[in-house]
């Protein structure tokens, strides 16, 4: 049994309507187009009806690739210092717990600035926010580079260069809380997870760039203003892709019934605040995922702190980060696919979240260990197999748990918990640090006779209370943690409703082919052009399923 399906062409006459030929799966349709979009108006998305047709634009590609390399620029401004901490501790004349600021600004500043660009992209909406995140980020690296250019006097130096990194710690704010929200206007629900996962880790990427980048650019303090040059470099390349490529906030016409709902259902600011902190499960991730980001931070700012005392120089605690990211990447990917195929959000951050954990123990006892970096290395690929590859899907799940909340906000508060926790844990890696161990004096390259005042410190109080905070945390999400999928539920809901209305409203006419279904979309005007139209057959089979999933146009 064959079955006829005419796409028909835009409705003539009417400039205020746009008419859309897609592809029906069970009620709901999704076309690809390739330009930026036209009428209607970016602000009438949420207007659309329910049974609208859903497009996906290829001017996403350029929206997504634009904030991997901001988040890359920025990320690398972040942490740029800290593979070469005791260089740059000899370049600003200053001991090495004033460098660690450099890192430290990032995660006090994102605090108050997670309400500021949250409600940025609440009010403003996302290309605003984008384009923000962009100049702060350029700024604050040129600040960075003017200062360490050598025309000013020594001691506005770090003071200045310091300046500029509160500046970039203010962009990350408009650049880190956004992933799941651009996947959520952009991308279908077939490719939200994949594509989180991409945007996700870039500012991993970012840092697994620079710790490589860092300690072979600066093999000496006197390099310390070629690093700045390097990145300001960088962040101006970041912002003219950000001008050329993002000139809108969402697409024409959204990619998905969430992201259609989503726009229009939203409740006030306080109110989505107020629902996200009121959610058990969301809490719980708050405290498990930012327990997980703070402790990928503190890594990336003291690493080099913790393995120079035991004989392990500059490149190979950048490769130890490089190699934890790599794996991080691979098992993002794997859990991007699962969640996208399996929608398993909850058992798949279980699994990771528990094995991360073990993972990280084992990591931090080898810190414990001189001589040994091949299990120092491989320990940091098992951790950041699991612990960064389980961060998209928890911020996917956090989006699923919290809907129809803006998904800035999820993200940004999970976030922001990350950095205070990793702040508190720099701070008691700093305060439980001791004199190194007579045993180990003879090992240690961290100073490398750069100043006599830098000493290096014992770790490994600090890092048996790290494993402490993590075994309560893994406990914790394992046992506690369950939430439904609220926005999968409401798609759901969606297309079984699509489906009902499109069977009742179906014309039907018979043909020397077979019958003819064409599925009425209501739309500002009632007059349809017929002109081109274009029939194409579609073999059927005679089950209730198939029955479903037809090739469909919209009048």
């Amino acid at each position: 049994m064959s079955r006829l399906v005419t796409d028909m062409g835009s409705m003539s006459g009417d400039s205020t309507s746009e008419e859309s030929v897609g592809v029906m799966v069970g009620g709901a349709a999704l076309q690809e187009e390739g330009g930026r979009g036209g009428s209607p108006l970016e602000r009438s998305t949420p207007h659309l009806p329910a049974n609208t047709t859903y497009r996906v634009y290829k001017q996403r590609w350029l929206v997504l690739l634009t904030v991997v390399v901001l988040n890359i620029s920025n990320a690398g401004l972040w942490i740029n210092i800290a593979p070469v901490a005791y260089k740059a501790a000899a370049f600003f004349d200053v001991n090495i717990t004033d460098v660690n600021w450099f890192s430290l600004v990032f995660l006090f500043v994102s605090i108050p600035f997670c309400f500021i660009s949250t409600l940025s992209v609440n009010q403003l909406g996302l290309k605003p926010a984008i384009h923000i995140g962009s100049i702060l980020n350029c700024v604050g690296a040129l600040t960075r580079a003017v200062a360490t250019a050598g025309f000013l006097p020594t001691e506005v130096v770090f003071p200045l260069c310091l300046t500029g990194q509160v500046i970039a710690a203010m962009a990350q704010s408009f650049l880190l809380f956004i992933p799941t929200k651009v996947s959520q206007l952009w991308f279908p629900e077939t490719s939200r997870a994949i594509s989180t996962t991409i945007l996700s880790m870039s500012n991993p990427l970012g840092i697994l760039v620079t710790q490589v980048v860092s300690p072979l650019i600066v093999t000496e303090k006197e390099n310390i203003p070629t690093l700045n040059y390097v990145f300001g470099g960088i962040a101006i390349f970041s912002l003219l892709t950000t001008l050329v490529c993002v000139t809108r906030s969402m697409p024409p016409t959204p990619p998905s019934h969430s992201a259609a709902r989503g726009e229009r259902d939203r409740a006030p600011y306080l109110q989505q605040l107020k629902e996200t902190f009121t959610s058990v499960p969301y809490l719980l991730l708050l405290l498990a995922l930012g327990c997980g980001v703070a402790l990928f931070s503190s890594l990336a700012t003291v690493t080099q702190q913790i393995l120079c005392p035991l004989g392990y120089n500059d490149l190979f605690s950048g490769v130890a980060m490089a190699v934890m990211i790599l794996c991080g990447f691979v098992g993002s990917a794997v859990t991007g696919v699962a969640a996208d195929r399996t929608k398993a959000f909850t058992p798949i951050t279980k699994l990771f979240y528990g094995c991360a954990a073990i993972f990280a123990i084992f990591m931090m006892e080898m810190f414990l260990v001189p001589g040994q970096p091949a299990l120092v290395t491989i320990s940091c690929g098992l951790f950041g197999f699991f612990g960064v590859g389980v961060y998209p899907i928890g911020l996917e799940l956090a989006v699923e748990a919290t809907f129809p909340v803006e998904e800035t906000i999820s993200t940004a508060f999970i976030f922001m918990s990350g950095q205070a926790q990793g702040a508190i844990i720099i701070a008691m890696v700093t305060l439980l640090s001791r004199d190194q161990l007579a045993k180990y004096a003879h090992l240690e390259v961290c100073t490398g006779g750069e100043s006599s005042d830098l000493h290096p410190r014992d770790y490994s109080v600090s890092l048996m209370a790290i494993m402490g905070l993590l075994s309560f945390m893994v406990i914790m999400i394992i046992i506690f943690f369950n939430t439904p999928y609220k926005r999968l539920e409401a798609e759901k809901a969606s297309t079984s409703n699509i489906s009902s209305s499109s069977s009742s409203h179906s014309l039907t006419a018979t043909s020397g082919y077979g019958t003819e279904g064409v599925s009425r979309n209501t739309t500002t005007s009632s007059r349809v052009s017929r002109n081109h139209p274009t029939v194409l057959p579609v073999n059927i089979t005679e089950t209730p399923e198939a029955e479903e999933e037809y090739e469909q146009c919209h009048l």
